[in-house]
């Protein structure tokens, strides 16, 4: 890796991890646009730097969200029991959207990282108020679990921890507050995330026959563990300063910039 590359990706690492903590959705929305492009630009083939930008998010995104759920849970913004719910139920998600994912080609799973992403942003942006939800949290076992199974399958699928999906659904259907939404969503995406990251690395060995002429030396399955180094770096200490700061952060405003953050980055994958 050379001098340059790293200093581009401990930036982005950055910024990755800002976003993960104040928007607790992992970082998996930034990141997986910055290493398509990265994959790219380095002669990965286009048969698979997808697959391993998504399988490589992934992975970063566990460590994004430790310290991002860690401030969160400090600021009393982390709904337990949801976690371990959704959690459980979102590991079985990701095992199938691996499967799919590794069937699919690289433009089809980028554009279902945008179309997950417009949906989560364009539902947020039409709600009038955030701060009418405060009571009366739904927390029916059933719902979680089918949430945490829609949740696992998204993150497969788009390479994301699956806070773009949960903290909307959360919010419209069990009546969780925001902040409580991102606290929860980044203490859950651990889980989710995990799960999917051994799905990538397991479809990944299975299929090394076809892809390892196109993949290289730094990677196990469809994760890259080398150039995520600098990303992970970046993004740990970052994600932790994220909630700090969207814990001091008006819950309309909040909701707001998350809505157009996400129809940003949904539109430059779509086209990408």
């Amino acid at each position: 890796m050379d001098p340059l590359a790293l200093v581009l990706l401990l930036i982005a690492g950055c910024i990755a991890g800002f976003l993960a903590g104040f928007f607790g959705v992992g970082g998996g929305i930034i990141l997986v646009p910055i290493l398509v492009f990265y994959f790219h630009h380095i002669n990965i083939s286009s048969l698979v730097a997808t697959h391993l930008a998504l399988g490589t998010s992934l992975l970063i995104v566990i460590f994004a969200s430790i310290p991002s759920a860690y401030q969160h849970n400090k600021n009393g913004n982390v709904l337990w029991r949801i976690v371990f719910i959704m959690g459980g139920a979102s590991v079985i998600g990701s095992i199938i959207g691996a499967n799919i994912a590794a069937a699919l080609a690289g433009k089809t799973l980028q554009q279902i990282f945008a179309t997950v992403v417009i949906i989560a942003a364009v539902r947020l942006l039409v709600e009038q108020k955030a701060g009418k939800v405060d009571n009366g949290i739904d927390g029916n076992t059933m719902k979680l679990g089918v949430i945490g199974l829609i949740v696992g399958l998204v993150s497969s699928l788009a390479g994301v921890g699956g806070g773009v999906f949960a903290i909307p659904m959360m919010y419209y259907f069990l009546r969780v507050p925001l902040k409580k939404a991102l606290g929860t969503s980044s203490a859950s995406i651990v889980i989710t995330a995990l799960a999917s990251t051994i799905g990538y690395i397991v479809k990944g060995w299975t299929t090394i026959d076809v892809y390892a002429p196109q993949i290289s030396d730094f990677t196990i399955g469809f994760v890259d563990y080398v150039h995520s180094i600098p990303l992970i770096i970046g993004t740990v200490p970052m994600a932790k300063y994220g909630a700090m700061v969207a814990h001091k952060t008006h819950a309309d405003n909040l909701r707001k910039l998350y809505a157009v953050f996400l129809l940003a980055i949904a539109v430059k994958m779509f086209f990408f």
